[in-house]
């Protein structure tokens, strides 16, 4: 019944021994999950964001890992499932403790660093979460306007009413907001004038095709295009060529995220570079 129902509607399936194995699969995976959100197993990395014109770090992307006795996971394996267990706000709000805990270390050396967290759908529909960062950044003492939500096409496509409300309240507070994977979803152009947006994040699928595809360019420039006549400035994400940097700088983008700079590495990582003033590579095209 249930191979079925996600077949979508007016199906039918005949029962095969696969399906028990995927049930049986799909059951250790959520009482893996389970376990692991009542045990705390889940760590922050962060993966930096540099000003390719200074070579400083100016901020961070937090995501999640979950550390298992044997290996560390990345959240590709495991966020969609904590979101259809109703996990995610749990876990997401673990994070945010932690997060405000490593920007009280770091603040010491960079003041202005800011961490940008990722929302999920669910944040905007049955938590509180305007509350819970409020609380938060109170009780660590924390500027707000060095905590950043991005918030997916997605989000926007299911919950737009209750992502633009909640996006309001959070940028009253002083939160920084920005729209992540943009052009990748089937969002509406008018959510860029309802939502009080300060970044659009270039995805990683366009960033790629520098070089290679005018089409992907083409998306690349009108974005940039967009967000100055916005009022608003874009990261570029997934970048991992010296060529993909450097065309990027050249459109008036160099606020650069990628395996060109840097890996997500842990808290310790990230406050040693701080310590060293670490300066990366800046673009020829400043």
């Amino acid at each position: 019944m249930y191979h079925a129902k996600q077949a979508g509607k007016a199906n039918f399936k005949f029962y095969t021994a696969q399906m028990n194995v995927e049930a049986m699969e799909r059951l250790s995976k959520e009482s893996a999950l389970k376990l692991a959100v009542k045990n705390d197993e889940f760590i922050n990395h962060y993966q930096p964001i540099i000003d390719a014109c200074s070579g400083k770090a100016v901020g961070v992307e937090m995501l999640m890992r979950w550390q298992t006795p044997t290996d560390l996971v990345a959240p590709n394996h495991f966020i969609s499932l904590s979101e259809e267990l109703n996990l995610i706000i749990s876990m997401t709000e673990m994070a945010l403790e932690r997060v405000c805990k490593d920007l009280k270390e770091w603040h010491t050396i960079r003041p202005e660093f800011y961490v940008s967290i990722n929302l999920s759908v669910q944040h905007f529909v049955e938590a509180d979460i305007v509350s819970f960062i409020s609380d938060l950044l109170s009780r660590y003492q924390l500027p707000a306007d060095i905590l950043r939500v991005e918030i997916t096409e997605s989000s926007l496509i299911s919950q737009p009413e209750n992502a633009i409300t909640t996006m309001r309240k959070l940028s009253s507070l002083g939160l920084t907001l920005a729209l992540d994977d943009f052009g990748t979803g089937f969002s509406s152009l008018s959510y860029l004038k309802k939502l009080p947006l300060d970044i659009i994040k270039i995805d990683r699928s366009f960033v790629s095709g520098i070089g290679i595809n005018e089409a992907d360019e083409a998306i690349v420039d009108t974005t940039l295009v967009l967000a100055k006549r916005l009022n608003m400035h874009c990261i570029a994400e997934g970048v991992e060529t010296v060529e993909q940097l450097n065309y990027l700088v050249a459109q008036q983008c160099h606020y650069i995220q990628g395996y060109l700079y840097s890996k997500p590495r842990s808290a310790k990582k990230i406050m040693e570079n701080l310590l060293l003033d670490k300066t990366e590579l800046i673009s020829s095209n400043c």
